[in-house]
C-alpha cells in the first residue's frame, strides 16, 4: 500500500491516489451544508434551517424549538408549551431529527399543497438570502474543483457561495439545477457548479425549486431516480469526494444510500471518500462511514473543524496550477533545506513523493538539480532516484 500524503502538522494524511486522481480530472467533489457554516458564511444547518423558518411562519415554536437545540435536551413531550396537536407531532419528528419530514408537515399545514412559491418556501428562501459571503472552504473547494480549465463541483446546499467564491476568484462560475444539470462523462464539457437538491437565485440568474421536504426528496430519490441515477453514473467515472456532511442528518441518508451503493453489483464503482469530522479519539465514527462503502479521512472537528479548512486550502494551494508555480518551488527549496529524517521530514518525504509522481522528467530533472545543491541533504537525491527509478517501473 501506497504511504499517505501529509500535507502539515496536526491535519489528516490523504490518499495519494486521490491527489493524483483530481490532478487528472477524475474526481468530483460533493459540498454538503458544513462548508457554508464556518464565518464570514455562518449559514445554518438543517435543524437551524427548520428553526429560522418557523421563526419567520410559526412563531409559537420558536421556544420548544429552542429547548430542543440545546446541548442537554428534554425529550420532545417534557415541553409544556400551549401547542395544538399538529405542531406537537412537528415538534416530535424535530426531536427525532428528521427534518425533511417536519418541513412536508408545517407545508402541508400552512400551504395545503405544494408549490414553487409556498409560503414555506419564501421562508427558506428568506433565511438563506442572509448572507452572500464565501468562507476559505469555498474558496478552497472552488480551486480543488478545476478540471480542464473549467469548474466542476456538486453540491446539495441552495445558497450560491461557491459560484460567488468562483467569480471571486477569476474561475467560471456557471451554475446548474435540477433539470439543466448535465449527464456525468468524461467529455471536458461536463463541467458547472451542479446544485442538486436546486438553488437559490442570484442577481439576474435565475434560481429553481427546492427540495426540502421528505415529499421532495422522495420524489427526486426514490420515485424519478434523477439524483439516483446522476449519482451512479458519476460514481462510474470519478472518485466521488463528500465535504461537509454529517451522517446523522436524515435528507443525507438518500444522497449517502445513493452513493454507497452496493459494490456486488456495481463492479466499476470507483473508490469513494469523505472528510469526516469527528473527536480525536473518535473511532466509530470513521466505522460507520467504513460500513455505507465511502472510505473515511477523519480529522480533529475541534475549533469550527478548522482542521477541514486547512487540509483543502493547503491541497488547493499544491495543485498543479499556474498560480501555485511559485509557492510549489518556494517549498521544494525549503524541503531541500531540511532534514529528512527530521521532525518534518515524514511530511517532506510523501511531499516529494507525490509531486514526483505527477511531473515529467523534465520537471524531475529540475528537482535533481535543486536537490543536488550544495545546501540540500544527500538523502533527498537519493530519495529521488529511487522514487523515479519506481515511477518508470511502473508505466505500462
Amino acid at each position: 500500500m501506497t504511504a499517505p500524503i501529509f500535507l502539515g502538522a496536526d491535519l489528516p494524511s490523504l490518499p495519494p491516489e486521490l491527489l493524483a486522481a483530481r490532478d487528472r480530472g477524475e474526481v468530483l467533489f460533493i459540498v454538503g451544508a458544513g462548508a457554508s457554516y464556518p464565518p464570514p458564511s455562518s449559514l445554518p444547518g438543517f435543524a437551524g434551517l427548520v428553526a429560522d423558518m418557523y421563526a419567520e411562519i410559526d412563531p409559537a415554536m420558536n421556544g420548544p424549538l429552542s429547548e430542543l437545540q440545546k446541548p442537554d435536551p428534554p425529550k420532545w413531550h417534557e415541553i409544556t408549551d400551549l401547542l395544538t396537536h399538529q405542531q406537537r407531532t412537528e415538534l416530535k419528528f424535530f426531536g427525532q431529527g428528521e427534518y425533511d419530514v417536519v418541513l412536508g408537515m408545517l407545508e402541508r399545514r400552512i400551504d395545503g399543497n405544494t408549490s414553487k412559491m409556498s409560503t414555506l418556501r419564501r421562508a427558506a428562501q428568506k433565511v438563506l438570502e442572509r448572507t452572500v459571503e464565501p468562507n476559505a472552504l469555498h474558496k478552497a473547494l472552488v480551486r480543488l474543483g478545476q478540471r480542464y480549465g473549467e469548474t466542476l463541483l456538486v453540491t446539495t446546499n441552495f445558497d450560491r457561495l461557491l459560484s460567488i467564491a468562483a467569480k471571486r476568484e477569476k474561475y467560471n462560475d456557471e451554475a446548474f439545477a435540477l433539470g439543466e444539470i448535465p449527464n456525468p462523462s468524461r467529455s471536458t464539457e461536463f463541467s458547472g457548479i451542479l446544485h442538486i437538491h436546486g438553488m437559490l437565485p442570484l442577481k439576474a440568474q435565475r434560481g429553481s425549486a427546492l427540495i426540502l421536504t421528505d415529499q421532495d426528496f422522495g420524489d427526486a430519490y426514490l420515485r424519478r431516480h434523477i439524483i439516483t441515477s446522476f449519482l451512479y453514473d458519476a460514481a462510474r467515472i470519478f472518485h466521488l469526494v463528500l465535504v461537509g456532511y454529517s451522517a446523522n442528518d436524515s435528507p443525507v441518508r438518500y444522497l449517502l444510500n445513493a452513493i454507497a451503493a452496493d459494490e456486488r453489483h456495481f463492479v466499476d464503482l470507483k473508490p469513494r471518500y469523505a472528510f469526516v469530522g469527528c473527536d480525536a479519539r473518535d473511532q466509530r465514527t470513521a466505522v460507520e462511514w467504513s460500513s455505507r462503502g465511502i472510505r473515511p479521512i477523519p480529522y480533529d472537528k475541534a475549533n469550527g473543524h478548522k482542521a477541514l479548512e486547512a487540509v483543502l486550502t493547503r491541497w488547493s494551494e499544491i495543485i498543479p496550477d499556474k498560480r501555485n508555480a511559485t509557492r510549489v518551488k518556494k517549498q521544494l527549496v525549503a524541503i531541500a533545506k531540511s532534514d529528512p529524517d527530521g521532525p518534518d521530514g515524514e511530511a517532506a518525504q510523501s511531499f516529494i513523493r507525490y509531486y514526483v509522481g505527477r511531473t515529467n522528467p523534465s520537471e524531475q530533472a529540475e528537482l535533481a538539480k535543486l536537490l543536488a545543491s550544495k545546501d540540500a541533504s544527500p538523502k533527498w537525491l537519493g530519495l529521488l532516484n529511487q522514487l523515479v527509478r519506481e515511477s518508470v517501473r511502473g508505466r505500462p
